[in-house]
């Protein structure tokens, strides 16, 4: 099953003890697009918990991990991570809004991140090329990435801008239930 990060940024996360806190990022290896961490805000200070901690069938809903409400707190925190081991990861965030730049010129922004559930990696870029191709949102895998310009806010990848715009629309794959429909409030 794919998830959405932007929908489930804000999902409760369930200790074996009750509710913990909630997703408040991801964390992934800029070279094997593994989630090597969600960033769990519990009671307001942000701690780090590793994807195989996570049980099965997680979604919006929330997700259960395998720890206590008391094991979640005492997680590392976010700058407890020494630098050298995480030099290669970076927050979805950090990659949401970048260009994606074809090879032959600039074709959209990365909108969204799909994981899987199983193997807890992103499977696709979503990718707004409304700039380019009239509102068209697709899927890019992380497999054509030639490369970060972190400076230039820009993924370089190996696709014109043609194969781009005939890649798979977002409606093309299947994401868990009520993740790809947009928030509705009640008021």
């Amino acid at each position: 099953m794919l998830h959405r990060v932007s929908k489930i940024r804000g999902a409760t996360v369930l200790a074996s003890d009750g509710d913990v806190g909630h997703v408040e990022e991801f964390l992934f290896e800029d070279t094997t697009w593994r989630i090597r961490y969600l960033i769990v805000n519990a009671a307001g200070r942000k701690v780090l918990v590793s994807p195989d901690l996570v049980k099965r069938n997680w979604g919006i809903a929330g997700l259960n991990v395998a720890l206590t409400r008391q094991q979640v707190s005492e997680s590392p925190g976010v700058d407890d991570v020494d630098a050298s081991t995480t030099s290669r990861v970076c927050r979805t965030s950090d990659v949401t809004g970048d260009h994606i730049q074809a090879s032959d010129g600039e074709i959209g922004h990365v909108d969204d991140f799909l994981i899987d559930e199983a193997s807890w990696t992103i499977q696709y870029f979503v990718v707004d090329t409304s700039n380019w191709i009239g509102g068209k949102s697709v899927l890019i895998s992380p497999t054509v990435l030639k490369g970060i310009d972190w400076s230039n806010s820009t993924l370089q990848v190996s696709l014109t801008r043609e194969a781009i715009k005939n890649s798979p629309s977002i409606d093309s794959v299947t994401i868990a239930p009520g993740e790809n429909t947009p928030f509705i409030w009640i008021m």
